[in-house]
């Protein structure tokens, strides 16, 4: 299980190059978005009021078109403005406030938000701000004007299909508890907490009651990372605040459960609670990971402890910032974290925006094409590998590990069985078919390859191999070395066809892919005394990654540039090794899971070194460890039930020629077999991955 696709700093979605639009299924629609809440996606409702919470001035804005500050708490654009520009929507979400609103304006949506507001009212008291009650009247007196505008039928089709967005509560615990004995003298955090989700769940009945049925609700970040709250509680070293962040997810979790509820008791309503908190946290400790270079301080003054007014000079770099001032993010990291929403956590299928576009992905007719930054172009896909990116390779092998019969493939075009190891497509053909480049990634081997194929990208993977040459041997496959022989065939071929300058084109600005290791950890070490007798798990892994290195520098030698390798996932978490490996309650294999990411880590060291010595390269560690781990902790989140046992029989040990029969709905299940996931699951996670990590390539 290695999915797909490679590891980089900086999202996609960062760079302004880059262009996303959200293509909805046929014969559905959103027609608006409509947005309540807090400073992270007010967009000018402050401005004419009497409070400190308001930002029109410089240099708030100084990122906006025309350097023009309009009230939004940031450098440039807001959650708000990312969200219907990439539905496809319009521009920019005006204030329903704005002075220069126009009728139109009101069809495809408003925002309500108020800087400094939050679901207790008494924060947008002290603040002297737009309470949730206040935007709720606002919001009906909106609807009086949108039924004069487009009558009472087409009113009620447009708040039916639009999204509601609610981003509060931030305010509540940072401020109005922790800094002011107003409520801390009556609540412990708990009962506090109760009483946020009350008002959020009123708040979301009344907009129901309105009309409202695609509602999504953001959770609160870990508000303890703020720069303002490090440099207030943080010590002298400036730490993230515990308290504060295990605050918010002592609330998170008890909002999750509650709009859960909610949704069971509302008829067609599709209520979501969106998951922040664990991404703006990624974003946080790991800002290299996404492209950019500081996470504790704001771009804005010292960074530490300014905001509004006291905002008054700022860096030199903003990209660099993960927060513009202590409190507020900067356009690039908001356009990451909508992009994330839309893309993590809108069904948009079953037509809500959240909690799995994966899930919208994998169900519906979605298409969701990642763009090329301009200039850019990625000619062809070349593959390497094990089981997890095979596409049929091994057919016409003397192997056990091969799958050409029913019921792999059940799900492929026309139910056919074409060596894939799933019910359909695998990621090389989730990856091709995401660039826009061609549906299918063929396997080299394939009898009916043309000549074509090979200009746009063709698979060298063989179910069964490891980065140890034994591995490949015990399993009768293709090893690496065999693997880059065809390769070095391919290239032959492909001169023949295009010419040397255009072969040489082709092959710099290829995607490259490596995804092997988890059968050299589970079958060749710690199943056979081969290995194990002469190694310990340390320096196996070295082992491992020598080879993974001459191999990347292989490649590197022959033309490829861009190359992306991915890490071993939690191989501890397979059906088949908790079966075998996992006791009676067949829980994870703790010492399978700790050799995956011992060698993950050695891996990821090498790639930085080797990309290093090799300027001219984008060598490229991508980790699905954790990605993985999430979905197989967490089915529930991504769209799945069953995360433990595989589709094909009794989902615990099957593979290959002893899957002979199937469950019901493989769409409920993380893994196709007892090793590798199903279409479904490997859709989820090539698109997260092209999502997070594509531009680090360019």
């Amino acid at each position: 299980m290695k999915f797909l696709l490679f590891k980089i700093y900086s999202f996609l979605v960062l760079s302004i190059s880059f262009c996303y639009a959200i293509r909805i299924p046929p014969n559905k629609s959103i027609p608006a978005v409509i947005v309540f809440g807090d400073s992270i996606v007010d967009t000018g409702n402050n401005n004419g009021l009497k409070t400190i919470f308001k930002v029109n001035y410089p240099p708030y804005g100084q990122n906006f078109m025309g350097g023009i500050p309009t009230g939004r708490f940031s450098d440039g654009k807001v959650p708000s403005d990312f969200l219907v520009e990439e539905l496809g929507i319009k521009d920019l979400l005006p204030a329903y406030l704005d002075p220069t609103l126009q009728a139109e304006d009101l069809i495809t949506g408003v925002n309500f938000a108020s800087g400094g507001a939050g679901y207790d009212p008494l924060t947008s008291e002290i603040a002297k701000v737009i309470s949730l009650s206040r935007q709720l009247a606002l919001f009906k007196e909106y609807i009086v004007k949108l039924k004069e505008i487009v009558g009472e039928d087409r009113k009620n089709e447009i708040l039916a299909n639009s999204l509601f967005i609610l981003v509060t509560g931030s305010n509540d615990i940072t401020n109005t508890y922790f800094s002011t004995p107003l409520r801390k003298s009556y609540y412990n955090i708990s009962s506090y907490a109760d009483l946020l989700v009350n008002s959020a769940s009123s708040f979301v009945q009344d907009l129901y009651e309105l009309g409202a049925r695609r509602i999504g609700v953001l959770s609160i970040p870990p508000i303890g990372c703020l720069p303002s709250q490090r440099t207030l509680e943080g010590g002298e070293e400036r730490e993230c605040v515990d308290y504060l962040n295990q605050a918010a997810q002592l609330f998170n979790s008890k909002l999750a459960a509650d709009l859960n509820s909610l949704g069971n008791r509302l008829p067609n309503s599709r209520l979501v609670y969106v998951d922040i908190y664990n991404l703006t946290l990624d974003v946080i400790y790991n800002p290299q990971k996404y492209g950019f270079k500081i996470a504790d301080k704001g771009c804005c003054g010292t960074g530490k402890i300014e905001v509004a007014e006291i905002c008054t000079f700022t860096c030199s770099s903003d990209s660099d910032y993960v927060f513009w001032d202590s409190f507020h993010l900067t356009e690039k990291a908001y356009r990451l974290l909508a992009h994330q929403i839309l893309f993590s956590s809108f069904k948009i299928c079953t037509f809500l925006v959240l909690s799995s576009i994966f899930y919208a992905l994998l169900l519906c007719n979605v298409q969701a094409i990642i763009n090329i930054p301009r200039n850019k172009s990625i000619p062809a896909v070349i593959v390497f590998g094990d089981s997890i990116v095979d596409t049929g390779n091994n057919n016409g092998l003397k192997t056990v590990a091969k799958v050409n019969y029913p019921p792999y493939g059940k799900d492929f075009m026309g139910g056919k069985p074409t060596g894939r190891f799933s019910n359909g497509k695998v990621p090389p053909d989730l990856i091709v078919e995401e660039l826009g480049i061609k549906e299918l990634l063929p396997a080299y081997l394939d009898p009916t390859l043309q000549a074509e194929d090979l200009i746009t990208g063709v698979n060298f993977a063989s179910g069964g191999a490891g980065y140890d040459p034994l591995t490949s041997e015990i399993a009768n496959v293709i090893s690496l070395s065999g693997q880059l022989e065809m390769f070095k065939e391919y290239i032959v071929t492909l001169k023949e066809i295009v010419g040397e300058d255009r072969k040489n084109e082709i092959l710099a600005n290829s995607f490259f892919i490596l995804v092997i290791g988890s059968n050299d950890i589970t079958n060749t070490y710690f199943s056979t005394p081969l290995r194990i007798s002469y190694y310990d798990v340390s320096s196996y892994a070295d082992f491992l990654v020598n080879y993974a290195s001459s191999f990347v520098q292989d490649l590197y030698r022959l033309g490829a540039r861009r190359i992306g390798v991915l890490g071993i996932p939690p191989i501890g978490c397979l059906p088949s090794q908790r079966t075998l490996k996992g006791g009676e309650e067949r829980k994870c294999v703790d010492y399978l899971n700790q050799a995956a990411q011992l060698f993950n880590s050695k891996l990821a060291t090498d790639l930085s070194s080797l990309g290093n010595k090799f300027p001219d390269s984008r060598l490229v560690y991508v980790d699905i460890y954790n990605l993985l781990l999430d979905v197989i902790n967490d089915p529930q989140k991504f769209g799945f039930r069953i995360a433990d046992k595989g589709c094909c029989g009794t989902g615990k040990i099957e593979v290959a020629e002893i899957c002979t029969v199937t469950c019901s709905s493989d769409t409920d299940y993380v893994f196709w077999d007892s090793f590798h996931p199903t279409e479904k699951a490997y859709r989820l996670s090539v698109h997260q991955i092209l999502v997070q990590h594509l531009s680090s390539f360019f």
